[in-house]
């Protein structure tokens, strides 16, 4: 069992797998695990109860199954990056969600053929995307600071990032006056990490703000504007220093102020880190510790597709070892338990382009 260490982490564009002392695999069908925690703005180390997470008996999990019916009614569309989300198949019971998310690309015109045959197969328009179902789970425990989530990557696909990073931003907005927050990261097998960062030289850093607001002193404005990007790369070597590509993942060196002289309080939504180690590239979102997110295999027999079933028993056994690993407490029955009426009535509105 590789060693599990919670990371403020989004993702890798090139995953790595973990099959227990086996060591890095690509898989085709796997999951990533992130857990969610909540707390006040600018004091990341006080852990609120995600079972009530302002005091007043708000559990996370009713706003989460909120927010999922919310995108169900209506599919989120972001005509800026021009990405598309859905959702289906969502199902509470006892302290867990299970649903499938759809997620692509729009914009543009072209062609899908058969790779076999060279045969073009069909022909899609800007408003179309190709979209691949995913499967999710939520876990929330009960008086406890830690939720969990797992979603399912098909190839190099998944819905997470989106799906994260729109609640996130929902989240934020209904509790804007009281000052909290929804913190994503995830869990991480530090050891095959750490061998591919020491081959690898650092080739580009692009520091990336979303939904920048009209008053860039509110933190917490969700009024979007557009959007600020920076990209650094190396005037004439081929990579920038070893040593700064170490600083940034310590966090010794913060990018947004170090590197770019922008204000002290200005935090970018994404630091992403171009690495090479002469046979891969991978790019990299970083984390406040700078590791990429552990992918667990999901075990199939054949060519097929696993189930349903097959991914949420997966899914569900590798809930109960982390959970017992980061002493969650999870009770023998949390999956089973029918919600009332005022549990599926609560609703968390994503934040959609100009609403």
């Amino acid at each position: 069992m590789p060693d599990l260490i919670p990371h403020a982490i989004i993702a890798c564009t090139r995953r790595m797998a973990i099959d227990g002392n086996k060591g890095v695999v690509m898989a085709k069908y796997a999951f990533a695990a992130y857990t969610l925690k909540v707390s006040p703005l600018r004091q990341t180390e006080r852990l609120l109860n995600v079972s009530d997470v302002d005091g007043r008996g708000t559990d996370l999990i009713h706003l989460i199954h909120g927010f999922l019916h919310d995108i169900q009614a209506e599919p989120l569309r972001n005509n800026l990056y021009e990405h598309y989300l859905s959702i289906e198949d969502v199902s509470a019971s006892g302290r867990c969600i299970t649903f499938t998310a759809e997620y692509g690309k729009f914009g543009l015109q072209g062609n899908i053929k058969n790779v076999r045959t060279n045969e073009k197969t069909h022909q899609y328009g800007e408003d179309e995307s190709p979209v691949i179902p995913v499967r999710h789970m939520l876990v929330v425990p009960t008086n406890k600071n830690t939720a969990l989530f797992l979603a399912e990557r098909c190839g190099n696909r998944g819905a997470a990032t989106m799906f994260l990073t729109q609640l996130l931003k929902a989240f934020r907005r209904k509790f804007t006056d009281q000052g909290l927050v929804l913190r994503k990261e995830s869990l991480t097998d530090e050891r095959s990490w750490q061998q591919f960062l020491e081959r690898s030289r650092l080739t580009q850093i692009k520091v990336v703000r979303y939904d920048v607001g009209h008053d860039l002193a509110d933190g917490l404005s969700v009024s979007n504007i557009g959007n600020l990007e920076y990209t650094i790369k190396p005037v004439r070597s081929g990579a920038l220093g070893k040593s700064l590509m170490h600083s940034i993942f310590n966090r010794t060196v913060k990018v947004e102020t170090q590197i770019l002289g922008l204000r002290d309080d200005v935090n970018a939504d994404e630091v992403r880190l171009q690495l090479t180690d002469g046979e891969q590239q991978r790019s990299i979102l970083l984390g406040e510790d700078g590791f990429p997110t552990l992918v667990y295999p999901i075990k199939n027999t054949g060519d097929e597709r696993p189930s349903d079933d097959h991914v949420y028993r997966e899914m569900t056994s590798r809930v109960e070892q982390l959970a017992g690993d980061l002493l969650l407490g999870l009770s023998s029955d949390w999956m089973s338990g029918a919600w009332d009426t005022a549990a599926t009535s609560i609703r968390l509105k994503a934040v959609r382009d100009g609403r």
